[in-house]
């Protein structure tokens, strides 16, 4: 059996069969839809918690141990680190699209330009992800903090933010 017309796939080439700019539109909501998939990825997977109690409790109950087991009046510090991700990556996500979209629309001098347009558009997205993605992962991992009381904390911004929290032992 031999591949007829009617058989055959719609490709881009086959413009006269479509809507007039039906390639275009069809790139268009590829590009959304990419643009969705990695806020989705972003919001489920710039997620991390780092929390820590250096010292403890003496073992008679009087008193505290400082986080070389030496017995101190002061109550230690405890704390948690909580990364998500920062309402700046999706504002990036966002731009994009509304960017490539204002591209399309003023510089497209044909369909296969307009798509050029939108195909970049849509690597930027998956370059933002792969690196947000990365920037995130390596700023959780490399965090270690072992004194409460001063600390600083290297931020992954645009990509996530962090939200630290401390409190006395005796409040965990």
């Amino acid at each position: 059996m031999s591949a007829t017309q009617e058989d055959s796939p719609t490709t881009v080439d086959d413009r006269e069969d479509l809507l007039p700019g039906a390639p275009i539109i069809v790139g268009i909501r590829s590009l959304v839809i990419w643009g969705i998939v990695a806020a989705g990825m972003l919001g489920a997977l710039v997620r991390g918690t780092h929390g820590s109690c250096p010292g403890g409790l003496a073992s008679d109950g009087n008193g505290f141990l400082d986080a070389n087991g030496e017995p101190t009046d002061i109550e230690p510090l405890c704390g948690t680190v909580t990364m998500s991700p920062s309402p700046l990556v999706f504002v990036l996500l966002g731009i994009i699209v509304v960017s490539a979209l204002t591209r399309v629309l003023g510089r497209a001098t044909d369909v296969d330009h307009a798509l050029r347009i939108l195909n970049n558009a849509r690597m930027i997205i998956v370059v933002v992800t792969l690196v947000g993605l990365a920037v995130t992962w390596v700023a959780i991992m490399t965090l270690r903090i072992d004194d409460w009381s001063s600390f600083s904390v290297w931020s992954p911004l645009p990509f996530g933010q962090f939200e630290v929290e401390t409190h006395p032992i005796s409040q965990r």
